[in-house]
């Protein structure tokens, strides 16, 4: 049977990790879909796990990717290059992710929605576990671009996030790391894509080790945050003028 929906999962070294994630997925979402795993040359037995796991589960796919295209964002746009659904999440491998809140994503898309963000921000969603200073920096820039712009989620900067796959690959990015998911958003709803959110719960890893750091994002989210706030003026005074113009008319 055709699935209806594709989950992307990018890993790097998450022996401890990937299989409960995927086993949580398989007890959870009850839409038919694909889980792509794409790999980004770990060096412990992540590989092994879901190569394992993959030949009992037809509906999971691996992808191992090579040292030029183990990015964070590389892994991810040969993940989406492999789905065959129009509807596609992206998801970690690290269970922080809650993934009962793919259903309720799909539903919101099926209502006519091109994004559906998984927030943990809104009304009804929550983080548990988190490192405070990781914290303190996702709050801090997410309220504020939420205030700037009026981007209509709570939760920009989650890379949990389920897309129409005809909008995402229309989308061409210049960010190079965390910061992407942002740009995609920002460049959707600024091309007047139809934004929604749904509350999530996110979860601190528990196992194996981060792959966030705090120094190497900075610069690329400084960057951003300042081309999302030019762009957005350029975007509302746009809408004002024509607003303006037809009101005239």
């Amino acid at each position: 049977m055709k699935e209806d929906i594709s989950i992307v999962i990018p890993v790097r070294n998450e022996e401890s990790n990937i299989v409960v994630c995927l086993e949580a997925i398989k007890k959870t979402v009850k839409i038919l879909h694909r889980v792509i795993v794409v790999d980004g040359c770990s060096t412990d037995k992540t590989v092994e796990f879901v190569s394992k796991y993959a030949k009992q589960n037809r509906n999971v796919k691996l992808i191992r990717t090579s040292p030029q295209t183990s990015g964070f964002k590389e892994s991810i746009e040969i993940g989406i290059k492999k789905t065959r659904t129009e509807y596609l999440v992206v998801m970690m491998g690290d269970l922080c992710d809650d993934p009962k809140t793919i259903s309720i994503m799909h539903q919101r898309v099926e209502d006519g929605n091109d994004i559906v963000v998984g927030s943990r921000y809104m009304k009804g969603g929550k983080k548990i576990g988190e490192p405070r200073l990781q914290g303190f920096f996702s709050r801090y820039v997410n309220k504020t671009l939420r205030l700037l712009t009026g981007i209509p989620t709570h939760d920009v900067s989650n890379p949990f996030k389920l897309y129409r796959k005809s909008l995402l690959t229309k989308i061409q990015t210049a960010s190079k790391a965390n910061e992407v998911p942002i740009e995609v958003m920002y460049k959707a709803f600024f091309g007047g894509a139809r934004i929604s959110e749904v509350p999530t719960t996110w979860v601190g890893r528990k196992a194996g080790r981060s792959k966030f750091k705090m120094w190497k994002v900075i610069p690329g989210y400084a960057k951003l945050y300042v081309w999302v706030v030019i762009n957005s003026w350029v975007f509302h005074s746009r809408n004002l003028y024509n607003k303006l113009l037809a009101y005239h008319k």
